[in-house]
C-alpha cells in the first residue's frame, strides 16, 4: 500500500475512534443546500467506518432545527450559505438554547467572507473548511471540531 493511503486508512481510523468515543453513539447531522455536497460528506464518513444510519442530512436551517428537536447529534457540519435559514442563524439558535449549546459544529462555505468568520467566531466556532475539499481536510477538521 503506498504511504498516502496508509495516512488516509490511519486518519480515517483516528476519525472512527474520534467518533465513537466522543459522540456516543449519537447522530452526526450534515446541513447543506447542495445535494452533491451532502453525499460527498456523507461518503467520506462511511469511508472512516461511520455507519449509515448515524449520518443525517438537512438542506436548511429550519429543517435541521426540526430534525435536532427529535434525534441527539454529537457533531453538526452546517453550509453557511442557505435558502429560509442560513448556517448562522441556525448556530445562533442552537447557542442560545441550553439544550444545544454544547454540540460541536463544523462550518463549511463555498466562500469566506469576513464578516461570517467574525460571526462564527463570536458564537464559538473556530473550524471552517472551504468548498470544494479533499477528503484529508474534512477528517482533519472533524478531528480539530471534537477537540484533538
Amino acid at each position: 500500500m503506498s504511504m498516502d493511503m496508509d495516512r488516509i486508512d490511519s486518519k480515517a481510523n483516528l476519525i472512527y475512534e474520534l467518533v465513537e468515543k466522543f459522540l456516543n453513539n449519537k447522530a452526526i447531522l450534515l446541513i447543506d443546500d447542495e445535494e452533491e455536497i451532502k453525499q460527498l460528506m456523507s461518503n467520506y464518513l462511511i469511508k472512516s467506518r461511520i455507519e449509515e444510519d448515524r449520518i443525517v442530512t438537512a438542506s436548511d436551517g429550519k429543517e435541521a432545527l426540526s430534525k435536532i428537536q427529535n434525534q441527539d447529534f454529537g457533531l453538526i457540519i452546517v453550509d453557511i450559505v442557505m435558502p429560509r435559514m442560513s448556517g448562522l442563524q441556525l448556530i445562533k439558535e442552537l447557542k442560545a438554547r441550553k439544550k444545544y449549546k454544547d454540540i460541536p459544529i463544523l462550518i463549511i462555505s463555498g466562500t469566506i467572507d469576513a464578516d461570517n468568520v467574525k460571526s462564527a467566531i463570536s458564537m464559538g466556532i473556530s473550524n471552517i473548511i472551504v468548498k470544494p475539499f479533499t477528503y484529508n481536510i474534512f477528517l482533519d477538521k472533524i478531528g480539530r471540531t471534537l477537540g484533538v
